[in-house]
């Protein structure tokens, strides 16, 4: 991966912010530990077993799919009176999932009869393609993202003049690509609380209750543009970040069927940059550097549950932001919109077979 060839330099200036950020997790679990104890002591005295607050539904496969709408808006702020803000063509996807035990995959695409119109709406056209996967480990929640998005355009257009371009209503790149690759360890310190009754149906959340999610991020970008119009040729910016999200998530439930959640937080860390360019003079300029980073997150859910058929609505919002270059700071702002459906079956044997070969193998119990 491009973006993590960083020169020795780069890991010894991230090491002490990266080595805060790794302890402050622990912390917050060895907490979590601490406070699950005295809970369950507490629940002995009062023979309140945890399968009050949740029902696992794990045991059974899940097929699930989603229509949603995953936009992304990076804005370069280059001081209060000069911005840009560059995002993708508006596009649905449509996904497929299932969900069996500690395994959760996904796959989504674009088609078109979901995106009609973008030839009308001079935003130019945009390709994405996305793949996911999760494990769950106990209260660990491990997920993987990988994202590739092709065609931007210049979303405040209208704040500049665009001499000769009469007929365009927004300055659009084309060849304008963003890679990224993640990584997301989750922590959930409340046992009371389902993480996965919020976006899917192999728990249900019985009772009300919150907890508070410490998560470790790691995010690399890349940024490349391959056309000769942005006044450098063969522009590539790498992007590593480290965070640490500190959520506070809470669900009530309204029957056995009906619940509504909500997630919040702040999060910080630091993100490490490369750019590597040809200039005007064809020779390589290169810049790089170090930055911290702040932001937060926001999550809302609502889903509905019965014996077999289950369906919700989800949305997310993630923005956060540094310094990067000679931009004071870009600001990477995400939001997701999902409607989903699922339908649970008894798992086939091979499924569980496997799965139990996979557990027993594994230096963890995944199960």
């Amino acid at each position: 991966m491009h973006a993590l060839l960083i020169n020795c330099n780069c890991r010894m200036r991230i090491a002490p912010y990266f080595s805060f950020l790794v302890l402050f997790f622990f912390i917050i679990i060895h907490s979590g530990f601490a406070q699950e104890s005295n809970d369950s002591t507490r629940l002995s005295r009062k023979k309140l077993p945890d399968s009050i607050y949740i029902k696992r539904l794990d045991t059974l496969l899940h097929l699930q799919s989603w229509i949603s709408a995953n936009q992304m808006d990076y804005t370069l702020v280059h001081d209060k009176n000069f911005k840009l803000v560059i995002g993708p063509n508006e596009t649905n996807s449509l996904s497929f999932g299932f969900s069996y035990r500690y395994l959760d995959v996904g796959l989504s695409f674009t088609p078109q009869f979901l995106n009609a119109g973008q030839d009308e709406d001079k935003k130019g056209e945009s390709e994405r393609f996305a793949f996911r996967t999760s494990f769950s480990m106990y209260r660990f929640n491990l997920s993987i993202d990988l994202n590739s998005v092709k065609g931007f355009y210049l979303k405040n257009s209208a704040d500049f003049v665009r001499s000769g371009l009469p007929d365009t209503a927004y300055v659009v790149y084309p060849d304008l690509k963003v890679n990224n690759f993640g990584l997301l360890l989750r922590y959930n310190v409340n046992p009371k609380f389902s993480t996965a009754a919020l976006t899917g149906g192999t728990q249900v959340q019985l009772k009300s209750a919150w907890t508070v999610l410490p998560s470790f991020q790691f995010m690399t970008f890349k940024f490349h543009d391959h056309s000769d119009t942005t006044g450098v040729h063969n522009e590539s910016t790498f992007s590593t970040d480290f965070n640490l999200l500190l959520p506070v998530a809470g669900t009530l439930v309204f029957s056995p069927k009906f619940s509504a959640s909500l997630a919040f937080g702040p999060s910080f860390g630091v993100d490490v940059f490369k750019s590597v360019s040809l200039n005007d003079s064809n020779r390589v300029a290169v810049t790089k550097g170090t930055k911290l980073i702040t932001g937060y997150s926001l999550q809302m859910a609502f889903g509905y549950n019965s014996e077999r058929f289950f369906a919700g609505i989800e949305s997310r919002y993630r923005s956060y932001g540094h310094k990067i270059e000679d931009i004071s700071r870009i600001i990477k702002q995400y939001s997701y919109f999902q409607i989903y459906i699922g339908w649970r079956l008894r798992a086939p044997g091979f499924a569980k077979k496997t799965l139990d070969w996979v557990n027993k193998i594994s230096p963890v119990d995944l199960d």
